[in-house]
């Protein structure tokens, strides 16, 4: 049996796991293990396993071991697992081999997914202010009559019978004309 080095360390970036990834384990049983059947018999060694592999990035293959004529690899991630799996069906030397994922030793179930529900923000609750006359904040503070009040007349007092005298609630006067001249009440 050979000795190999193997580094171990904190990956270099942290990462969730896919949907798709999560979908071929659950579903397909996907492990960072693959089987791979028939290899002795197609003349697959453990030096050419891993030469056919050298090219995947970031894929460290842990171990290879034969028993009954298959070969059994275990790798760093299920990620690399799926890709070195998809690698090896595209290639004509594992095409009599049946490859496949074998449980890892270190099998735990996956956290059922959790679903966070929002909150619905609760209603300011709206006072009912009466509106003020956006106009105020235009005075002048300490003046009892600025420039444009000098020249405004009381809205009774109309120097002009053809002009329409309207009132507003806060104070302000609109007085219009009738298209025809007169005086719209």
């Amino acid at each position: 049996m050979a000795l190999h080095k193997v580094e171990v360390k904190w990956a270099d970036h942290q990462y969730r796991l896919n949907g798709h990834i999560q979908n071929k384990v659950l579903s397909n049983g996907a492990t960072r293990n693959i089987l791979i059947r028939h290899a002795s018999a197609n003349g697959l060694t453990e030096t050419q396993i891993r030469d056919d592999m050298e090219h995947i990035h970031n894929l460290v293959i842990i171990d290879i071991h034969y028993r009954n004529g298959d070969a059994y690899m275990s790798t760093n991630s299920v990620h690399n697992a799926l890709f070195a799996r998809t690698c090896m069906m595209s290639r004509t030397t594992y095409k009599r081999c049946k490859i496949e994922f074998f449980p890892d030793e270190c099998d735990v179930p996956l956290p059922a997914p959790t679903f966070k529900t929002r909150v619905p923000p609760t209603e300011a609750v709206k006072k009912n202010i009466p509106l003020a006359n956006r106009f105020d904040l235009l005075k002048m503070a300490g003046s009892d009559a600025s420039s444009g009040e000098e020249n405004r007349m009381a809205p009774d007092a109309s120097d002009d019978d053809e002009t329409v005298d309207m009132t507003a609630n806060h104070g302000v006067s609109l007085n219009f004309l009738d298209s025809d001249g007169t005086k719209s009440d």
